[in-house]
């Protein structure tokens, strides 16, 4: 069942129709009537103890990091806005203020505030407290009025080669590395990254350099990149625009193979 902190002196009590159906529900099953009906509302989150070790309050719904330089506190382990999103991080049931204990969700669906677009979700350091909809972070499983319901732990985006992420701080298209063929020559390109100015597409562009070798070099436009002469592009993923939010739609690549050609006679000219 969904977590419901206890009411404190003081505070502006409104009933809440989702503990009330629970509490019929679970008199009702003591009673004989229904059938489990109690474990409709269950959540199947996985939660643990936590401190609240920041000098802010950390709200409900928000991403937190566990830094090591804490100390366990009756089992209950530090607590901080997220710093980093490639490291662990969960979702704390409740407002936390300093120094305070609190449940924190690490698996399981939970609910919280989303913008944009996209099949996962992912919390930033810069937003900890609403989670950014596109090809990067855990499923959405439902999102409706800025609210989505995520699978945390569960299975998460295409990480394998040339897989693209959009950083919304910078503005930017991180590609990860891949292996690519070009003219039977193979060229491993390392992770990257490019602008991205709008909605638009991340291609790799294979070409000839200066010591006539080729060379391939991820690329962003605004339209859809078509091989041009002495040149091959390969579209990695799509990048949407939605009220200064974005949404990956990745391309799957095990590799790339691409063939550089063009005219002998204009290549001898020039």
């Amino acid at each position: 069942m969904a977590f419901h902190p206890d009411v404190v002196p003081g505070q502006n009590f409104v009933p809440s129709a989702l503990l009330s159906n629970n509490v019929r529900r679970i008199v009702n099953h003591l009673n004989g009537f229904g059938a489990l009906r109690q474990n409709g509302a269950g959540s199947g989150t996985v939660r643990i103890q936590v401190y609240n070790a920041s000098d802010d309050s950390i709200g409900a719904g928000t991403a937190v990091n566990f830094p090591e330089t804490g100390v366990f506190c009756d089992g209950a382990i530090p607590a901080i806005h997220l710093v980093d999103p490639a490291k662990p991080w969960g979702v704390v049931t409740r407002k936390l203020a300093p120094a305070e204990m609190g449940d924190c969700f690490i698996s399981g669906p939970v609910t919280v505030a989303v913008t944009g677009n996209g099949d996962f979700a992912q919390p930033s350091a810069a937003s900890p407290d609403v989670f950014t909809r596109g090809s990067s972070g855990v499923p959405v499983l439902f999102a409706s009025n800025g609210k989505g319901l995520l699978n945390l732990g569960a299975g998460r985006e295409y990480d394998g080669p040339f897989a693209v992420r959009y950083d919304s701080e910078t503005k930017r298209a991180l590609i990860s590395g891949g292996y690519c063929l070009i003219n039977l020559t193979g060229y491993h390109l390392l992770a990257m990254a490019v602008s991205v100015d709008g909605p638009g597409y991340v291609a790799l562009q294979s070409e000839f350099i200066d010591n006539g070798a080729g060379h391939p070099m991820p690329v962003f436009s605004e339209s859809r990149p078509y091989p041009e002469y002495r040149k091959c592009s390969i579209t990695l993923a799509r990048i949407t625009m939605n009220n200064g939010n974005a949404s990956v739609k990745q391309l799957h690549y095990g590799d790339i193979s691409t063939v550089i050609w063009g005219n002998c006679e204009e290549e001898e000219e020039a």
